[in-house]
Formats: structure tokens, C-alpha cells, sequence
């Protein structure tokens, strides 16, 4: 009887891991990838810089031609607690101290002539220390002063390095020159080129997933989807097949589109995602019809936001309840730090001086929710002329 082999598994890529780092990462990546305690890593290297700072010269390496991504923590590193201990600085402190007392004793009395390239790595880590908190290359912005400062040091030290050289012969010192403002180039400008290169391949992949997106969508879009919006309008009172139609063109639009939700599981992570959520939600209990429409740029789903979207989904409730209608409106908008949410059917309407029976989710679950959230919640409906929802919070941006 044949088996089926097992498939191996590919040899997990080396990268640094931004969490519970000290410096650039180096150590809490080899503790993940190697599955070493973090503080091992860190003991090891420190001793290694007293080996004529070869552990120096190795940590500047990995961290120049690795990179630096978001993860789990470093075995041994506090769960949650994305900082590092203050053991972890002092072990750091140790390798500095002695990488400069074993480059003092090698280099005897002539070691304060090479005080410049410590100015040189001093500007250097700098310069990288920016680079891994990230830029946005489209924009100057964040960093540039610190990028600044550290090629101010890295220019610095080369100037130093030429005042203080011996041999001061015309070709000598040209060609010296010449070698040494290549190498800070390269120090400032390899780890820049690296993190621009990724940063253009993932461009250049989610640019090729979208348009492949788009072809399918616009084939579709000829085909499934008209059918199915048929399928809704000669459904006539069959609502249950409507319902069905619309709850499968609503995620269909959603995968083609990039707007998928895990809707089954409620993991929506953003305002409008929220919104659009609630607005399936809705449809497919009250049989009704919701198109939403959204205006500025989606936010994260804070508290303040989340009240903002359950609000909203009462309004919907209330009003595919109590309108006696099947199409409602829905329209948010987030512009100039301010969340605005406007749910509107054209339905029976009310005095919203005398709420009936059965409409005290408006004035609870709608205005007192908002209204805890920082924001405010405005009711116009009156008889015959439907009921506008209207919801306004602040928000951050």
C-alpha cells in the first residue's frame, strides 16, 4: 500500500525581529530563528566583542544584510512586553565597553587616532536605527533630522580620519579620500538601497495581485453579478431568495474588490468594514435592501468608532422594523476628524416628540450610545416624510 510522503518543510528565513530589541534586532532574531534563549544570544555576542570586536563587526553585518520585520517575541523575552530588560541593556553596555577596551589594548597608543571611525559607527547605527523604524520614501518626513544627524557624524569622522592621516602625499591622500567618502556612501546608503528594494517588490506584487483582481471582477461583473442582481428583481415576494441573492452578491463584491471581512467570525478591524458588516447583518435578518456608501479614508475600529457603527446598526434595525419600507440609505463619511454616519429611509416616519412603543432603541441604544462615546446623535423624521438618523463623532486624524 503506497504512502503519501510528508512534505518538508522550508528552512525558516533568517530576519531580525523589531520586538524586545535593544539596537538593531540582531540578537532577537538569531534567538527565534536558532531557538535560543534571548539572553544567551546577547551573553555570546557581548564576549564576542572582546575577540578584537569581531562581535561588533558581525552585529553590523547582520544588520545591514537582514531584514527587520514585526513578530512573536524571543524565547525568554516578557510575553507582551515588547521592551527589553534591563539586563538585556547592560549586556549590550558590556559589549560596547569591552570592544573598546580589546581595541584599546590592540591598538596601544595609537588607538586615539581611531577615535573618528568610532564617530564613523556612532553615525552609522544612527542612520540604520532610522531605517528600521521605517520612512516613507514618497514624502520627507519623521526621520530626516535623525538621518541628518547620523550622516553629519559618518561625514564628520571621515573628515577627522583625512586631518589625522600620516602620509599626506597629493595621490595618497586623494586616492584615500576618495576610498573613504565610497565607504560612507556605501555604510549610509546599503541599508536605504536594501529596505527600497523590498519596499519596490512588495509594490510591484500587491500592484500585480490588484490588477489580476480587476480582470476577474470585470469578467464576473458581465456575468455572475448581473445575474444575480436579476435573480433579486424578479424574485417578487419570494423574499427569501432575494435575501439569498443579495447576501451572495454582497460577498462576492467583497472578494473582488478587497473588501473581505471574516463576517461569520465579526472580525471587522476598520469603520466602514464595521459599517458594511452591520449592513449585511441587517439585510439578511429583515429582508431589506442597505447600499452603503462610503466617503474619506477608513480608520481603525476604536471604542469610540465601535459605538459609532453599533449605533448605526439599531438605526438600520429600526428603521427596516418600523419604516414599512424595503430600501434604506446608508452614508458615512470621515473626513477632517470627524466620523459622520447617516442612515435615512423614506418610510411611515414619526413625531420625534412622542417616540411609539417599540422605537426606544433611537433614544437608548442609538443617542445614549453615542453620546457616551463624545459624539452626538440627531433624530429629524416626522409623519409620512421618513426619519434621517443622523450620528458625529471625533476622531483621531
Amino acid at each position: 500500500m503506497a504512502t503519501t510522503p510528508t512534505p518538508r518543510r522550508p528552512y525558516p528565513r533568517f530576519t531580525r525581529i523589531r520586538q524586545g530589541r535593544v539596537i538593531g534586532g540582531v540578537a532577537t532574531g538569531l534567538s527565534r530563528h536558532l531557538g535560543v534563549d534571548v539572553r544567551v544570544v546577547r551573553l555570546l555576542l557581548a564576549l564576542s566583542c572582546l575577540l578584537s570586536g569581531a562581535g561588533v563587526l558581525c552585529y553590523a553585518l547582520i544588520w545591514v544584510l537582514f531584514s527587520q520585520v514585526d513578530g512573536a517575541p524571543a524565547p525568554g523575552a516578557p510575553s507582551g512586553a515588547p521592551e527589553a530588560s534591563r539586563t538585556d541593556h547592560l549586556l549590550v553596555a558590556l559589549a560596547v565597553v569591552g570592544a573598546l577596551t580589546a581595541f584599546a589594548l590592540v591598538a596601544g597608543s595609537t588607538a586615539v587616532r581611531w577615535w573618528p571611525l568610532l564617530i564613523i559607527g556612532m553615525g552609522a547605527v544612527i542612520v540604520w536605527r532610522t531605517y528600521d523604524r521605517g520612512m516613507d520614501f514618497s514624502e520627507l518626513r519623521g526621520g530626516v533630522p535623525t538621518l541628518l544627524a547620523g550622516g553629519t557624524l559618518v561625514l564628520t569622522g571621515i573628515v577627522l580620519v583625512l586631518v589625522n592621516w600620516e602620509n599626506r602625499q597629493a595621490f595618497g591622500t586623494t586616492l584615500m579620500a576618495v576610498l573613504l567618502t565610497l565607504a560612507g556612501v556605501a555604510v549610509l546608503g546599503v541599508p536605504l538601497g536594501l529596505k527600497m528594494w523590498e519596499e519596490l517588490t512588495l509594490e510591484r506584487a500587491e500592484r500585480l495581485a490588484a490588477a489580476e483582481r480587476a480582470e476577474i471582477a470585470s469578467r464576473l461583473h458581465d456575468s455572475v453579478l448581473q445575474t444575480l442582481a436579476l435573480i433579486q428583481k424578479r424574485a417578487g415576494e419570494d423574499t427569501e431568495i432575494a435575501a439569498l441573492a443579495r447576501s451572495q452578491e454582497r460577498e462576492l463584491r467583497q472578494w473582488l474588490f478587497g473588501q473581505q471581512e471574516n463576517a461569520a467570525a465579526g472580525a471587522a478591524t476598520t469603520v466602514f468594514a464595521a459599517l458594511k458588516l452591520a449592513c449585511g447583518e441587517v439585510e439578511d435578518t429583515y429582508s431589506v435592501r442597505i447600499a452603503p456608501v462610503t466617503v474619506g479614508a477608513d480608520g481603525p475600529l476604536t471604542e469610540t468608532t465601535r459605538a459609532v457603527a453599533l449605533a448605526a446598526r439599531e438605526a438600520m434595525v429600526n428603521a427596516a422594523r418600523h419604516s414599512g419600507v424595503r430600501d434604506i440609505d446608508v452614508y458615512a463619511e470621515n473626513l477632517a476628524g470627524e466620523l459622520s454616519v447617516y442612515v435615512r429611509d423614506r418610510g411611515c416616519g414619526f413625531d420625534p416628540e412622542k417616540i411609539p412603543d417599540g422605537h426606544h432603541g433611537l433614544a437608548e441604544s442609538v443617542r445614549g450610545r453615542v453620546t457616551r462615546a463624545g459624539g452626538t446623535a440627531q433624530i429629524r423624521s416626522a409623519p409620512g416624510d421618513g426619519t434621517e438618523v443622523i450620528l458625529r463623532v471625533p476622531v483621531d486624524g
